[in-house]
């Protein structure tokens, strides 16, 4: 009786087995099978001309290197009727910058004073007092 039910054990693993394999067989021939299909559809050569002169990935500017500073965008801006312009600047951790241009071509300037780096600056009265540029 130990034996017909060994046999029947070892029938049942030998089916389960063959499943299995056939199953991977399968699959492989079906991935097969789908490679020679797309190994079918080469690219023509302008296609494939196309796909080359792509470029790898969008230009980066990088303002250090080339020197050049972004502009500046006004945190206010405000334009008067006779023309005068005032343009506020703020930046973190920096001295508010003002400029007033006039229509005659007078710009005053109210920005940070040129020893503000200085360690000894807080010690002393710091006037800010605006810059005042005539062109004539």
């Amino acid at each position: 009786m130990m034996t017909s039910t060994f046999s029947k054990n070892t029938a049942i693993k030998n089916m389960v087995l063959n499943a299995i394999f056939l199953t991977f067989v399968a699959a492989i021939f079906l991935i097969s099978q789908e490679l020679r299909a797309q190994s079918g559809q080469a690219l023509s050569a302008q296609e494939l001309e196309k796909i080359n002169q792509q470029p790898i990935s969008k230009p980066i500017k990088n303002n250090a290197e080339t020197g050049k500073v972004a502009p500046k965008k006004p945190s206010f801006e405000h334009k008067e009727s006779d023309g005068t312009s005032i343009k506020e600047y703020k930046e973190g951790g920096k001295a508010t910058e003002v400029i007033v241009e006039s229509p005659l071509g007078t710009k005053y300037e109210l920005s940070t004073p040129s020893d503000a780096a200085a360690p000894n600056v807080r010690d002393k009265d710091v006037n800010r007092v605006p810059t005042v540029r005539m062109s004539f």
